[in-house]
C-alpha cells in the first residue's frame, strides 16, 4: 500500500509539473481584420430596435479572451481624438450593440444636426495586458437624424407652480449622463411645471408636445403626489420619465433590520434622525445575529420602493467595501441603483459609529453625485 500510496502522489506532481508550460497565459493577440454593421441608419430614438456592429479576425494566440473597444469619429478623422469609445458586448464579444439613442449621441457629436444625414467612422481597438492594437481597417455608417434637441443645457432647471418653490427660483438637475438630467422632488398645486436650460450664456426653455419634448416656451404638467418624484429628462430619446419614490430605508445587509426610516425632507434630499446604530454581533441578542454570524458585521445599504418595486441603492461597483478610514473622497457615499440581492453593493460603517446615535441623509445631488452620509453622530 506504501508504495502505491508514493506512485500516485508521483503521478499527480508530475501532471501538475508536466502541464504547467501548456497553460501559461500568452500576451500574443492580433487586432481584428474586417469590420461589419449597416450602410446606413435612419435614426427613430422612441425605437427599441437596435444597430449591430461586429468584426472578426484576429485575436489571441492561445484562443483566451481579448478586450475590444469600439471608437467613433467624424468622417475623414483619425481617431486620436475619438468623439466616442465604447466597450464591445460584455467587453470580449467581437461585437457592439448600440441602441437608437446611443447612436444618436454619437451622431451629434460628430456634427450631424437633427434632421440632416452625416457619415460616421469607426474602428476597433483591441488590448490585452495593457497592450493596445488598433484595427488597420475602417466603416462607415451613414447616419440620418429625426427631429430633436441639440441646444444641451450645461444645467438644467426644474420651475413652475407646481414645484417645491412655487416657482421662485429653478431647482436643479443632477446631469445623469450625456442628454439625461434627474431631479427628485414633490409636485404640489396644479401640478404645472417648466424646464429652463442654460448653455453659455444663453437660456433655452422646453416643453412636451404630447408626449415629446421640444424646445421652446411652454409647460408639463405631472399629478401632485404627497410623496416625492423621480423626474427624468431625457433629450436622447425626447422624453420625460416620472417614478414615486414610496420609502427609502437603510438597513443590515446580513439581517434586513431597519437602522433608520428616510422621509422626503424637501430639495432632494430624504433623512432619518436619530438612528439607533448598533452593529451586529453574536454577544448581542438584540441586534438579531443571524446563527451563522461568528464576526462584527457592519455591512449597509438602502432599499428604496419605486413606483411599488423594491430597489437597492447601494455601493457602485468597483468602490471598496472595507471600513472607510475617514479620507475617502465623495464619491466612495455615492449610491447607484441596482436589483436587490443580499450581498452585492454593500458598505460597511466606520467603526466610530459603532453604539452610537446617528443622523442618515441621502443627498441627490451634492456636486452633481447622489450620496449619502452620517452626521449628528451622538453616543447612546
Amino acid at each position: 500500500m506504501k508504495k502505491l500510496h508514493v506512485s500516485v502522489i508521483a503521478i499527480i506532481l508530475l501532471a501538475f509539473f508536466g502541464c504547467k508550460d501548456e497553460y501559461q497565459l500568452s500576451d500574443e493577440f492580433t487586432e481584428p481584420t474586417s469590420l461589419s454593421s449597416p450602410q446606413k441608419v435612419t435614426l427613430d430614438v422612441s425605437s427599441s430596435a437596435t444597430i449591430p456592429f461586429s468584426w472578426s479576425g484576429g485575436g489571441a494566440a492561445d484562443g483566451s479572451y481579448v478586450l475590444y473597444d469600439v471608437i467613433f469619429d467624424k468622417e475623414g478623422g483619425d481617431f486620436t481624438n475619438p468623439i466616442e469609445k465604447i466597450p464591445g458586448d460584455r467587453g470580449t464579444s467581437p461585437k457592439l450593440t448600440l441602441t437608437q439613442d446611443q447612436l444618436n449621441v454619437i451622431a451629434r457629436k460628430g456634427g450631424i444636426r437633427p434632421g440632416e444625414t452625416g457619415k460616421l467612422a469607426w474602428t476597433v481597438l483591441a488590448s490585452r495586458g495593457g497592450s493596445i492594437k488598433k484595427a488597420g481597417v475602417v466603416n462607415s455608417i451613414e447616419v440620418t437624424r429625426g427631429e430633436g434637441i441639440d441646444n444641451m443645457p450645461e444645467q438644467l432647471y426644474l420651475l413652475g407652480e407646481g414645484s417645491e418653490n412655487n416657482g421662485a427660483a429653478g431647482l436643479p438637475f443632477r446631469k445623469e449622463s450625456d442628454g439625461v438630467y434627474v431631479i427628485y422632488s414633490k409636485v404640489s398645486g396644479t401640478g404645472n411645471l417648466e424646464l429652463k436650460g442654460s448653455v453659455q450664456e444663453n437660456e433655452f426653455h422646453y416643453f412636451l408636445d404630447g408626449a415629446k419634448l421640444k424646445e421652446g416656451t411652454g409647460s408639463i404638467r405631472i399629478t401632485p403626489n404627497t410623496n416625492p418624484y423621480r423626474i427624468t429628462v431625457n433629450f436622447n430619446t425626447l422624453s420625460i420619465k416620472t417614478e414615486v419614490i414610496s420609502s427609502v430605508k437603510c438597513i443590515w445587509g446580513a439581517t434586513y433590520n431597519p437602522i433608520g426610516n428616510l422621509a422626503y425632507i424637501g430639495n432632494g434630499k430624504f433623512e432619518a434622525k436619530n438612528c439607533t446604530i448598533k452593529f451586529i454581533a453574536p454577544d448581542r441578542p438584540d441586534t438579531n445575529p443571524p446563527g451563522w454570524l461568528s464576526w462584527v458585521e457592519e455591512r449597509y445599504y438602502f432599499i428604496a420602493n419605486i413606483d411599488g418595486s423594491d430597489k437597492c441603492w447601494g455601493r457602485m461597483d468597483g468602490v471598496s467595501a472595507e471600513r472607510p478610514t475617514g479620507n475617502e473622497p465623495l464619491s466612495f457615499y455615492r449610491l447607484g441603483e441596482f436589483s436587490w440581492s443580499q450581498w452585492d453593493h454593500l458598505w460597511k460603517m466606520s467603526g466610530s459609529l459603532d453604539l452610537k446615535k446617528a443622523t442618515i441623509t441621502i443627498d441627490t445631488n451634492k456636486d452633481n453625485l447622489m450620496v449619502h452620509q452620517f452626521s449628528s453622530v451622538t453616543n447612546l
